[in-house]
């Protein structure tokens, strides 16, 4: 199994080595394998991940969907068709309005992916929810604009977030919308910097944070399970994986689309623009689904 990555490590450890010596039967070659068992009541996401098999990634929505797609970024229907197609991780956009709603959106300006124009920290709730998105076809959709707190119950218990700040988010905003929707265990917050990370353990330090690689490896601070380490496309850097591996911090990487399944083995989540060309797990087959599956029903009360 990959190295345990949250403070549960022992306990679990011994639970998936009795999940492992069960195991008799060979890999199914079946190119999708659903995950309809693994999705109910989702347990925090950092046990999730404790429990991933060797060779096995969640993989991630970039903002929220799949280009060349018929749904917008940071859209309610694009949540929803992740939903029913079984993916577990969302990764979204959140920006500030005026009137301090926040909402999901990635440009600083509505111009090119809405029916909106102008600066979108100028704008209140009211402008825009009057609003249409294009979606990644560069085509009007049906989706209007979705408000961050309103996306939050939609994900509630079915869709772990990957939360982008957009320099018109205000932290303590998104915190509290976060915690009153009992959401702190299943989020990872994006730290693009050291200022941003040290901010953001301060304001929130029982969540999950991404930080880049070199911050996970040269710092102390971060306790067990409170980091995960950003590597981008290098995945295939097989020194800097192992660096990570041997402090049991978790992996989050980026994919493109002709990627292998060697970045599955590398990263604990991967990131992608095409979402829907994948499994929502990469790289679990009908074995270990199995072995997965026990383990996050062991985890349960």
């Amino acid at each position: 199994m990959r190295n345990f990555k949250t403070p549960l490590a022992v306990t679990l450890a011994v639970l998936l080595s009795a999940c492992s010596q069960s195991e008799t039967q060979t890999s199914s070659s079946e190119p999708k394998i659903s995950t309809e068992n693994t999705r109910k009541a989702l347990p925090p996401l950092a046990e999730y991940m404790s429990c991933l098999p060797q060779k096995t990634a969640l993989v991630a929505a970039h903002r929220g969907t799949a280009r060349n797609s018929d749904y917008p970024e940071n859209s309610m229907s694009g949540l929803n068709v992740l939903i029913e197609r079984g993916f577990l991780v969302s990764e979204i956009d959140v920006a500030g309005l005026k009137d301090g709603t926040h909402i999901l959106y990635h440009d600083g300006v509505w111009d090119e992916k809405s029916t909106g124009k102008g600066p979108i920290a100028s704008s209140t709730w009211d402008d825009a929810s009057k609003l249409l998105l294009m979606d990644t076809k560069d085509k009007l959709s049906a989706d209007r604009p979705v408000k961050f707190d309103d996306y939050l119950k939609a994900a509630k218990g079915k869709v772990y977030l990957e939360i982008d700040f957009k320099s018109s988010s205000k932290y303590e905003t998104v915190l509290d919308l976060i915690r009153n929707n009992d959401m702190a265990d299943d989020v990872i917050l994006i730290s693009y910097n050291e200022g941003q990370t040290r901010k953001l353990m301060r304001l929130a330090p029982e969540m999950m944070l991404s930080v880049g690689s070199n911050e996970a490896l040269g710092q102390t601070r971060f306790k067990p399970g409170q980091i995960a380490a950003w590597v981008g496309y290098n995945v295939d850097n097989e020194s800097l994986i192992q660096n990570l591996r041997d402090k049991d911090i978790p992996i989050l990487g980026r994919v493109r689309k002709d990627w292998n399944i060697q970045a599955a083995d590398a990263a604990d989540l991967l990131v992608t623009d095409d979402i829907f060309d994948h499994q929502p797990i990469a790289g679990l087959t009908a074995n270990n689904k199995r072995e997965l599956d026990a383990c996050l029903s062991a985890l349960k009360p």
